[in-house]
């Protein structure tokens, strides 16, 4: 793998994140340098998200990638589902808190997905050289890269202390745009974006609040969805085809082989594209053979 360095004196250097107090004097990228150019959107959230956290982020990563990158944390739960939406586009910029190298990747278990986001033309990027490992005070740092290079970022479902909030406070204070979901007053993961919301953040219902925010005009030819299907979808329409009252996500993931959060958002994406369609609480049949 090649990794490139770039110092604040360097063109390539990310402007955006230049106007911070504290920006990183390097930054170590794997992937495409000129995705960090683009003016992009951060969406960030729970290690935990609920399945409605899971579906929300899914659905915002899917649709927004179309146009501009989306930048994460790599970490479990929301970090990782927006990545992987916006991978799938190109369209993903993942900054982690350790070294680049196999050794010292945090989390190990996304090392396949950072390969994805490269491959698709995306980045992976560090303010720490290879061999670093990856230590508790490297997170707050990497927040702050974050919050810097985006020009506004989405908190879906976070808790009232959480790293996802920490991010949404270095936005304000570089003068980013910071926006939340609303969620269930039910669950510890929705008391911090319901907060900020109460505070004046602004709450995202549909794509347009965020462009709209930012003035970007939505596409006027819809992005068209093909039924091109993926591995995990054709395992999932193999088996709601042969149940007319259809699975829940729970059930689905009891059948196959992947996590509850892949499932989730999986069957987000096959929703919007019409594979399948939710039939009473909580269940999914399949619309296509």
């Amino acid at each position: 793998m090649e990794i490139l360095e770039l110092t604040l004196e360097n063109e390539s250097y990310p402007d955006l994140l230049k106007q911070i107090t504290d920006p990183p004097n390097r930054l170590f990228v794997w992937g495409n340098p000129e995705t960090l150019q683009e003016t992009s959107l951060a969406i960030v959230g729970s290690r935990k998200p609920s399945d409605y956290g899971i579906r929300v982020a899914a659905y915002l990563a899917h649709e927004l990638c179309h146009y501009l990158p989306i930048i994460s944390g790599l970490a479990y739960g929301i970090d990782t589902v927006a990545l992987t939406e916006a991978a799938s586009a190109g369209r993903a910029i993942a900054v982690i808190g350790s070294g680049l190298d196999r050794e010292n990747f945090y989390p190990a278990c996304n090392w396949q997905l950072a390969q994805r986001i490269v491959e698709a033309g995306g980045a992976v990027i560090s303010e720490y050289p290879v061999g670093t490992p990856p230590l508790k005070h490297h997170f707050p740092a990497r927040n702050r890269v974050i919050a810097g290079l985006a020009r506004g970022v989405i908190v879906i479902e976070a808790a009232e202390q959480s790293g996802a909030l920490i991010t949404a406070d270095l936005a304000l204070q570089f003068n980013r745009e910071v926006f939340a979901v609303a969620g269930s007053i039910f669950i510890p993961q929705a008391v911090g974006t319901n907060n900020l919301i109460k505070d004046g953040a602004q709450m995202v219902t549909k794509t347009e609040d965020v462009l709209n925010n930012l003035g970007i005009a939505p596409l006027s030819n819809q992005v068209s969805l093909t039924l091109d299907l993926l591995p995990e979808e054709q395992t999932i329409i193999n088996i709601l085809s042969t149940q007319s009252e259809g699975l829940s996500i729970n059930e689905l993931t009891n059948l196959i082989q992947l996590d509850t959060a892949k499932v989730s958002s999986t069957l987000t994406m096959m929703e919007i594209k019409g594979m399948v369609k939710q039939a009473g609480i909580g269940k999914f049949t399949c619309l296509i053979n």
